[in-house]
C-alpha cells in the first residue's frame, strides 16, 4: 500500500479542498455518523475507531459531538495534520500511522470501527478487501458494528477513457486555487490523479498525486460484510455523501 501512502501524504496539507467548505462539511458528516451510530448501536460512552482517519474530516466531526475516538491512517503527514486539527479544536483523540489491514489494538478494542471516504477501494482485489474487512471486525466488541463509506460504482467505461470531475474553484493560502481529479480507466481498476493548482497558472505551485482505485461493486462488499459474520448488513444512501454500508456484530 506504499501507492496510497504516497498520496496521501502529498495532499495531507490540501486534502480539505476536496470539500467546498471543509469546516461544514466536518459538522454535517458528524451530524449525520452520530444520528446513525446512536440509533444502531445506542451503547455507553462509545468508542469509535476510525481505521482511515485521513486528515480528520469524519473524527473531528464525531469527537466534537462527544464520541470517545481513536484513529489510523496509512499516511503519517495525514495523521500528523489531524492531531493539528484536533488539537485546535480542543478535542482528545489517540492517532497513530497504521495499516488498516494490520491495526495495532487488542481484539475487541472499539465499539464501533468507521472506514469512510472511500478508503476500501484502495485495495485492488477482493481478496485484499475481505481482508481488511476481516481485521476491521476484529477490533469490533460484540453488540458494536462497523460502518463503511464507499463510491457507488457504475460498469467500468473502455480501457483508456479519461473522465475530468472537476471540485471548483478554492481559497487557499491567499490565492485561487482549482482542486480537481482525472480518472484514467483500466478495466476494472482506474488511475486516479488529484491536482490542486492556482488560476493564475503558476505552474511551479501545483500540488498532484496519483494512486490506483479498484472499482468494486458495493454488493461485493456487503457480501463480504455477510461473510465474515456481521448481522443486519445494509446499505443506507441519503444520510452521507456517500452510500453508508453497516454491519452489526452479534452480541454474545
Amino acid at each position: 500500500m506504499t501507492d496510497p501512502q504516497a498520496f496521501y501524504d502529498t495532499l495531507a496539507d490540501s486534502y480539505h479542498l476536496i470539500f467546498e467548505d471543509w469546516e461544514r462539511s466536518i459538522a454535517r458528516q458528524g451530524d449525520a455518523l452520530a444520528a446513525i451510530l446512536t440509533e444502531r448501536w445506542p451503547l455507553p460512552d462509545r468508542l469509535v475507531l476510525d481505521a482511515a482517519v485521513g486528515i480528520g474530516t469524519q473524527a473531528l466531526g464525531l469527537a466534537l459531538r462527544g464520541f470517545r475516538m481513536i484513529g489510523t491512517d496509512l499516511s503519517t503527514r495525514a495523521v500528523a495534520r489531524a492531531k493539528r486539527e484536533a488539537v485546535g479544536r480542543g478535542v482528545s483523540m489517540t492517532l497513530v500511522a497504521a495499516d488498516f489491514r494490520f491495526l495495532p489494538f487488542t481484539s475487541g478494542c472499539a465499539d464501533i470501527v468507521i472506514a469512510c471516504d472511500n478508503a476500501l477501494p484502495h485495495l485492488l482485489s477482493l481478496r485484499a478487501i475481505a481482508a481488511a474487512i476481516s481485521e476491521l471486525r476484529r477490533c469490533v466488541r460484540p453488540g458494536g458494528g462497523i460502518v463503511i463509506s464507499m463510491r457507488d460504482y457504475a460498469t467500468p467505461p473502455p480501457p483508456g477513457t479519461v473522465e475530468l470531475r472537476p471540485y471548483g474553484e478554492r481559497e487557499w493560502n491567499g490565492r485561487r486555487v482549482v482542486a480537481e481529479q482525472e480518472w484514467h480507466w483500466q478495466g476494472p481498476t482506474y488511475r486516479l490523479v488529484l491536482r490542486v493548482r492556482p488560476v493564475d497558472g503558476d505552474t511551479a505551485s501545483v500540488v498532484e498525486a496519483a494512486t490506483t482505485y479498484f472499482a468494486v461493486p458495493i454488493k461485493d462488499i456487503l457480501g463480504l460484510l455477510t461473510d465474515v459474520g456481521l448481522r443486519d448488513v445494509r446499505r443506507l444512501d441519503g444520510p452521507f455523501y456517500q452510500p453508508l454500508l453497516v454491519g452489526t456484530v452479534p452480541a454474545v
